[in-house]
């Protein structure tokens, strides 16, 4: 009868354990009817994306610093250290689905005192022993004999014991289960937030590398206005001092000058600094020393070919808030489960004995086995309220889950749209450049020939300039716009090992 009960508890708890089903939310997900991005009218390449992706930029000294980055760099080396603290607590809070069995040894030693009351002693002796032997007993010898029965000395014993104990909650409803599967999902998630946050930081240290590059483009480029600002003073001088240009050209080229020479400074700060961080990035002294490319690449990744519904499965981010929606489900129906009865059992085994050298004898073991069932009766509300709590949290990750995916297509959407701009913006400026140099080739020569003024001069100069440092500026933004969008995309996450 009893092994029936068992059988029937371990079926009725198999089929008690519910798990999540992601139809629940598919209808409430706001997604593109004809799964394709709104931004681009087709991807532009099949190709996958590799697990380390900063190689398509063909920047050798960035595969060097990357390789460097990925063993040193201490945010990487936290989050590892994070995860495993996630998985340990993952274990902690996990329900008990097997029985816990300790070992004890003890050893006790009591004291005892006892107590004779000698008036009471006296009046049984007096009325046990016959009245011609209790009359020749004088009151001296009676004192003598309450005194030795004072004295007694105490007893002590000595109890020696060697036990394993075990104790054991039979998961007759799957509430254990309940609990153990959300601290799975609980840990999945910080696996993959693990995963997304490793790709966001290795992305993030791509980006400061080429924000170096470019501001070491940009310092070259003030340090060549700087040299033809200077080129244009001597002329002014030159010719002011014959007499021949007046005190305003003089004081404007001057002026241009020392601008110059101040935005050559800015930028030698801007280098400075950057190098500096992206020493501390590797682990390195912050010396100021560490050497990059002194351009931007112009080999860009692709952008993955990736549709709208394919971004769900893809992104760790998007998953791990899926899996909070499991872990906050299973902790609901945990919490469903706590009205039901417990059922406990325990027992112990083992030796006890007053001789230590007899502790193993097998002629002194004892053991014990009990079983009780608990049922909740009042608890002041706490299980309604437990619950009340996990169903509150479980709608909460199912919102921050739909929110999350409506996020990451509204970044796609933004990064798809931005690429097409910034492309545009730089057709236009390579155009531009052209023509601002031939301007100011043209308006220098009319100004050594005396047909036009200086200002005309300088100001076709700092187009030039101008139009060259956006063209830096840009290719830069198109290179952070590629990289977001292997995020945002997911491209590279299935190969990346990390």
């Amino acid at each position: 009868m009893i092994k029936k009960i068992i059988i029937l508890i371990f079926i009725f708890s198999f089929y008690a354990c519910s798990t999540y089903s992601s139809s629940k939310l598919s209808d409430r997900i706001i997604t593109n009817e004809d799964d394709k991005w709104k931004s681009i009218e087709s991807n532009q390449n099949q190709n996958s994306i590799t697990s380390k992706w900063w190689t398509i930029f063909e920047d050798s000294k960035l595969d060097l610093i990357m390789e460097v980055f990925l063993s040193n760099n201490y945010d990487l080396k936290l989050a590892i250290s994070s995860l495993e603290s996630s998985k340990q607590l993952a274990i902690y809070n996990a329900g008990k689905l097997l029985p816990d069995i300790n070992a004890r040894i003890n050893n006790q030693r009591a004291e005892q005192y006892l107590y004779f009351d000698k008036e009471r002693i006296k009046e049984g002796i007096e009325d046990n022993l016959p009245e011609d032997i209790s009359n020749e007993i004088s009151d001296e010898d009676w004192e003598q004999l309450g005194e030795q029965i004072g004295s007694i000395d105490p007893s002590y014993t000595n109890t020696y014991g060697l036990n394993l104990t075990s104790q054991w909650e039979i998961d007759a409803w799957g509430k254990l289960y309940s609990k153990r599967i959300s601290a799975k999902k609980e840990y999945e998630a910080s696996k993959n937030e693990y995963k997304f946050l490793q790709f966001s930081l290795i992305s993030q240290a791509v980006k400061i590398y080429f924000n170096l590059v470019e501001s070491k483009e940009q310092l070259a480029l003030a340090d060549s206005s700087v040299s033809a600002y200077k080129d244009i003073f001597n002329i002014v001088e030159q010719r002011y001092n014959q007499g021949v240009r007046s005190s305003l050209d003089y004081r404007l080229a001057k002026s241009n000058l020392l601008i110059a020479e101040a935005s050559l400074e800015r930028r030698r700060m801007v280098v400075d600094n950057l190098t500096r961080e992206m020493e501390v990035l590797l682990g390195f002294y912050p010396s100021g020393l560490l050497e990059t490319s002194n351009s931007l690449s112009i080999s860009l990744p692709s952008i993955p070919n990736n549709l709208p519904s394919e971004i769900i499965q893809r992104r760790p981010d998007i998953i791990a808030t899926y899996n909070k929606v499991e872990s906050s489900f299973s902790d609901l129906d945990y919490a469903r489960k706590m009205k039901f009865p417990s059922f406990n059992i325990t027992g112990s085994m083992g030796t006890s004995t007053d001789d230590l050298s007899k502790l193993l004898d097998g002629d002194f073991s004892v053991w014990s086995l009990g079983a009780n069932i608990t049922l909740p009766i009042f608890q002041s509300g706490k299980i309604k309220a437990y619950k009340n709590l996990s169903q509150s949290v479980l709608e909460q990750a199912e919102i921050q889950y739909i929110y999350s995916i409506l996020k990451a297509f509204s970044e796609i959407e933004n990064k798809l749209s931005m690429d097409k701009m910034l492309n545009s913006q730089l057709v236009s400026l390579r155009e531009a450049y052209i023509q601002s140099r031939e301007a100011y080739l043209l308006a220098k020569d009319r100004y050594d020939k005396g047909l036009t003024n200086l200002i005309t001069v300088l100001d076709s100069q700092k187009r030039m300039f101008d139009t060259d440092s956006q063209m830096i500026s840009i290719q830069k933004l198109l290179i952070d716009n590629r990289i977001d969008l292997l995020i945002c995309l997911g491209g590279g996450l299935d190969e990346f090992e990390g």
